[in-house]
């Protein structure tokens, strides 16, 4: 038997458990009151099955003992969610948007934005109290896992929390940031459903059960491709786009890495945050490859069928569902013991302080189906865009507001470059922890995540009033 054939069933393994938790979401009434992506289901079928749970079981039989789950290789899963997150947003960043911008997809962006701060100071706060009573000496770092796991989901908690491990030694910083995003998942998709059902009793609200929405619709779907080529080829365009910004993506990190790491700890410090990051990488790789290409299209070049708005899409789709599959995968239930009073204490005051901050914030921000913005933005800022999407489905089966393109589409594209200051702030907490003279790059951290929620909120309140008064006039 071929060795490589561990590392192809480890692969099959996702697809496998996919397809059951499919089967028990169509089977299992309960499973259609929550929303619960069915990718993340397939990943808790995994844990269960796998070498952490069952698979440490083991009955004697015919004189030898047999394993009750399967031997897997969990670093094998946090490799591949993080090359998945890579692909799922690099195709996602080349599907062309065809939805049009208005002022509330800005307030979006900028409350999302807002939204991860705020679990940024939440998350922070907590891991200074802790490191004042039961855990004297924890990085403080800890505590910006809770954005970078509730807003962004497990690649990028699992990334940084990764270089986290390498650079500061913490030991379960990976496996912390993997178990938020589960976390957060859940409580997007258990106090989603409960805050929805809330607001359709108290503002009498067309009621949608989510587990009447079929889960199978149809619709017309138009290829447009080279008359040179066939649909299969046109797939294979795609992925030679996508392994092209790959390349170019390990290129540029390896660049930067091997400049900064001579200058000094610092230098190192920052170089393992950037390759924690390479996926932004190839997210300017793609923008700058659509612009290109219109320019081409401007100069007379025939471009446009090269990029196929449509594969790409589900080419993110399926990318982003087996990095989550595989992050739940990945969880090392013998390792939470290390962290489980900071990861309890954490997706509780994060799903308090969210929970809050956009239901009373939003409803000033977001005077217009305020209801709908509500609960999409709590999904997005929990769970991913999909779990906003789906409690938004619950009051709006057929999205026939803006609400879905404001903050799904555009929202969530304004938000990346709104939220490049926090990012420059993730380095600052590892900088204090690794030299005790720079201590103070703690307080830089949480001075700078306050100041710059003031701002964000600043903006916020001045456009909400702005637009008022603009609304007012014309009346």
């Amino acid at each position: 038997m071929r060795a490589e054939w561990h590392q192809v069933l480890m692969i099959v393994y996702i697809f496998v458990f996919m397809f059951f938790a499919k089967l028990i979401k169509e089977k299992l009434g309960i499973f259609k009151s929550i929303v619960i992506p069915t990718s993340l289901l397939a990943g808790f079928l995994g844990l269960i099955f796998g070498p952490e749970l069952l698979g440490s079981l083991s009955i004697h039989l015919f004189n030898q003992d047999i394993r009750l789950g399967l031997q897997y290789d969990i670093n094998f899963y946090e490799s591949i969610l993080f090359f998945f997150m890579i692909i799922g947003f690099v195709s996602l960043t080349l599907t062309e948007r065809q939805s049009r911008q208005n002022r509330h997809s800005i307030d979006c962006g900028i409350f999302i934005v807002s939204g991860y701060v705020v679990q940024g100071i939440l998350g922070f706060t907590v891991l200074v109290i802790l490191a004042e009573t039961i855990k004297p000496g924890i990085f403080l770092g800890l505590g910006l896992l809770l954005p970078l796991a509730f807003g962004q989901g497990p690649g990028l908690a699992s990334s940084i929390g990764g270089t986290w491990d390498e650079t500061a030694a913490v030991g379960y910083a990976q496996q912390l940031g993997i178990t938020l995003a589960t976390s957060g998942f859940i409580v997007g998709g258990i106090i989603g459903v409960i805050l929805l059902n809330y607001y359709i009793r108290k503002y009498k609200l067309r009621v949608v059960r989510l587990r009447d929405l079929k889960s199978i619709k149809s619709k017309r779907v138009d290829f447009e491709t080279l008359n040179e080529v066939n649909f299969s080829d046109s797939l294979l365009v795609q992925v030679v786009w996508l392994a092209l910004i790959f390349l170019l993506t390990y290129v540029i990190s390896s660049i930067f890495y091997r400049v900064l790491t001579p200058l000094g700890d610092i230098g190192h410090t920052l170089g393992d945050l950037i390759l924690g990051f390479s996926y932004l990488f190839g997210v300017f790789i793609a923008l700058g490859l659509r612009g290109f290409f219109r320019y081409l299209e401007t100069r007379g070049h025939r471009t446009g069928p090269l990029i196929n708005n449509y594969l790409m899409h589900n080419i993110s789709s399926f990318a982003l569902n087996v990095m989550i599959t595989a992050s739940v995968m990945s969880i090392k239930i013998s390792s939470i013991k290390e962290y489980w009073e900071i990861l309890l204490i954490i997706v509780i005051v994060g799903a308090i302080g969210t929970l809050l901050y956009v239901t009373l914030f939003g409803r000033y921000v977001f005077r217009e189906n305020s209801n709908h913005y509500i609960v999409a933005l709590f999904g997005t800022l929990t769970g991913i865009a999909a779990t906003g999407l789906a409690l938004l489905r619950g009051i709006d089966p057929e999205l026939e507001t803006d609400t879905a393109d404001n903050v799904v589409v555009l929202g969530s594209a304004f938000a990346a470059p709104i939220g490049f200051p926090m990012m420059v702030l993730l380095g600052f907490p590892i900088i204090a922890f690794k030299n005790a003279d720079l201590f103070y790059y703690n307080y830089l951290t949480i001075g700078g995540l306050i100041g710059y929620l003031a701002l964000l909120i600043f903006v916020l309140v001045w456009r909400a009033r702005y637009y008022e008064r603009r609304k007012n006039l014309k009346i």
